[in-house]
């Protein structure tokens, strides 16, 4: 047999899926280099590359910070519910019942710092002057809160001008 006689292969032996991959891994690492380091226009497209990264990376790390604070509402409010189930109806405090019926005032009726709001033992006073129809509106969301096991509605009707007292 003469071992200096050129034989050649098979070209499927030499032509593998790996091969192939490198082959085309080459050429866009060739032809990216090529983009960025053209002489002409390389330094335009590389910064426009680099700023391009950075808002990316900005984008990114506002809209992560979002979804973290959000996850960790989401977190403490079902802990907050579970533990209701825990706690007994009547543990909130004086103080948290008279915040949570200011908070509910404060979406209903146009001018909540009208009301005055004291609570003990779950029983809420309501002092202060509104129209009537606003007044009942109160009422309403003072009962709605939880924690509250009655209400005693001390609120009067503004005075008209005539009827307002001598200074």
């Amino acid at each position: 047999m003469d071992t200096n006689r050129y034989e050649p292969r098979n070209i499927r032996s030499i032509w593998t899926p790996g091969v192939g991959l490198v082959f085309l891994g080459g050429l866009f690492v060739g032809s990216v280099a090529m983009y960025l380091m053209d002489p002409r226009s390389g330094t335009r497209r590389r910064v426009v590359a680099r700023d391009k990264a950075r808002s990316a990376l900005y984008r990114y790390s506002v809209l992560s910070g979002k979804l973290l604070r959000h996850s960790r509402n989401k977190l403490e409010g079902a802990f907050a519910l579970a533990t209701t189930f825990v706690r007994p109806e009547g543990s909130a405090s004086d103080n948290k019942i008279a915040a949570r019926v200011r908070s509910a005032l404060g979406r209903t009726i146009p001018h909540p710092r009208s009301i005055g709001v004291a609570v003990t033992d779950g029983r809420v006073t309501l002092r202060g002057s509104l129209p009537p129809h606003q007044a009942g509106l109160a009422v309403l969301a003072a009962e709605r809160v939880r924690g509250v096991t009655h209400i005693e509605n001390l609120i009067t009707p503004p005075l008209k001008p005539e009827q307002q007292p001598l200074q």
